[in-house]
């Protein structure tokens, strides 16, 4: 957004000392108030403009916003508002859904829950930095029989003991993480734990002298498992407890076990209108916040956009959205037949809650076609964006032509702010010469009477030199 110009005309204080001197100083105050009116008309010009642009920006927002409720509503209309839910979420919980149709799953027989493999040494050791783990210096992990690559190596000095062994596997990031533990019992207190950092079966084996004594390093611990259910009656075995494959399109998580082979699980898709009145309610809402941003620049009261074509041609699209009509049959084909009603002739509207839980399962049906039209919501959505978008819509191109306006205003601001400093300086030089000027002259008179006064009283025996006072016959001494 642009900005008026900072560059100011500082008026000078003039500093004479002639009789004169407030005279001079009225003179140079005029001279700058004249010089500063046509800055001062740029200024408000600039100031105008900056004010046009807030007023843009606000309309701009608020109407992307209400651009974006259309598009949500548009997409209700296409999925059907679906949403995904569980009969039991104490055993199975729907993350989300985006199924294009109405659905229903059923879980059963869910005998385990993937778990973390956990490992340690069962034989400790005295301390965690010079107490060795390998007899060559050469280890190997290994996990669900498969050698991790490349093999661990402690030759290294201070190395070979737990510290270098818990950073060299850390360091080969195969999925799982070494830890260093200390029981802080008996002499050999300190132990190494291997766990593995996502959840299933994993297996994991510790090798010492891989390509000699191969000697399994001794461990215990469980390593994990697999979730496994039954998904209408298919059985699934899962790494992770989160199952985002098995239904496409709908993510769940179990999140207990069933306790019999009878208890199930309903996982559904299913339609709910609630999801249409809310964005509902938020669209009147942001309707009619952009409607009063409207309703400001237009009539006799308007603001500083009246007459802006972006004014006319958001108000011509929100036409558009309130003639719209389409669909299906029963009767849900405008906005009106949803709860849409406009309060008052400014283009206020409200939502009548009650007229929309009044629609009937078939009127819903048909509302989402109405919701859902290609040529509908997400075609008047576009209209709008057109105005908003913040690179290629109207509102943007009119403020990047402020912006080079604002511009354009302030290097001609700046340019008379320095005509007018330096008419100013040069007009208080000429004043404060004059000023000195008749400063001299007022000493050259006083000099001047000085010497008249002198002389007359060297001469007449008088001092005054106001003859009209002198009385020939009165002697001036004593």
């Amino acid at each position: 957004m642009g900005t008026t110009s900072t560059s100011t005309l500082t008026p000078l204080t003039f500093t004479g000392l002639s009789p004169y001197a407030s005279d001079f100083q009225s003179i140079l105050t005029r001279a700058v108030d004249i010089a500063q009116l046509p800055i001062t008309q740029l200024q408000n010009e600039a100031s105008d403009i900056s004010s046009q642009e807030q007023l843009a920006t606000a309309i701009q927002t608020a109407t992307a916003s209400l651009a974006t409720t259309l598009t949500n509503l548009n997409e209700l209309g296409t999925n059907q508002s679906l949403t995904g839910s569980s009969s039991n979420p104490s055993l199975v919980q729907v993350n989300n859904s985006s199924l294009a149709a109405p659905a229903s799953f059923t879980i059963s027989n869910i005998t385990s829950l993937a778990s973390t493999a956990s490992f340690s040494t069962t034989n400790g050791y005295a301390n965690a930095t010079t107490a060795p783990v390998s007899t060559t210096g050469t280890m190997q992990l290994v996990i669900n029989g498969t050698a991790v690559t490349p093999n661990i190596d402690l030759t290294a000095s201070g190395a070979n003991n737990l510290n270098g062994l818990a950073s060299a596997i850390n360091a080969l990031n195969a999925g799982v993480t070494a830890t260093v533990i200390n029981t802080g019992t008996g002499a050999t207190p300190y132990y190494l734990s291997i766990s593995a950092n996502t959840t299933g079966l994993n297996n994991i084996q510790l090798v010492d002298d891989p390509t000699g004594a191969d000697k399994q390093v001794a461990l215990s611990g469980t390593a994990g498992g697999n979730a496994s259910f039954q998904l209408d009656g298919q059985t699934v075995n899962s790494a992770s407890n989160t199952i985002t494959t098995a239904i496409p399109g709908m993510t769940f998580t179990l999140v207990g076990t069933t306790t019999s082979s009878t208890q199930t699980v309903t996982l559904s898709a299913a339609s709910n209108p609630s999801q249409i009145s809310t964005v509902l309610q938020t669209f009147v809402s942001q309707y009619n916040s952009l409607q009063t941003l409207l309703n400001a620049q237009i009539g006799t009261n308007a603001g500083l956009l009246l007459g802006n074509s972006m004014i006319s041609g958001v108000q011509q699209a929100l036409h558009g959205l309130m003639n719209f009509h389409g669909g299906g049959s029963s009767g849900v084909q405008s906005l009106e037949d949803l709860g849409i009603e406009m309060a008052d002739n400014t283009g206020v509207m409200s939502f009548n809650q009650t007229t929309f839980n009044a629609l009937t399962s078939s009127q819903i049906q048909s509302a989402y076609s109405f919701l859902g039209s290609s040529t509908g919501f997400g075609s008047l959505s576009g209209s709008l964006t057109a105005y908003s978008d913040p690179v290629n819509g109207s509102i943007a191109g009119q403020e990047t032509q402020w912006q080079t306006e604002t511009t354009n205003l302030n290097n001609q601001i700046n340019t008379l702010v320095d005509q007018a400093n330096q008419m100013q300086s040069t007009l208080d030089a000429k004043l404060q010469a004059a000023d000195s000027l008749i400063m001299q002259l007022q000493t050259q008179q006083q000099q001047l009477t000085a010497e008249v006064q002198s002389l007359n009283f060297t001469s007449y025996g008088y001092a005054s030199t106001n003859t009209g006072t002198f009385n020939p016959g009165t002697s001036s001494s004593s």
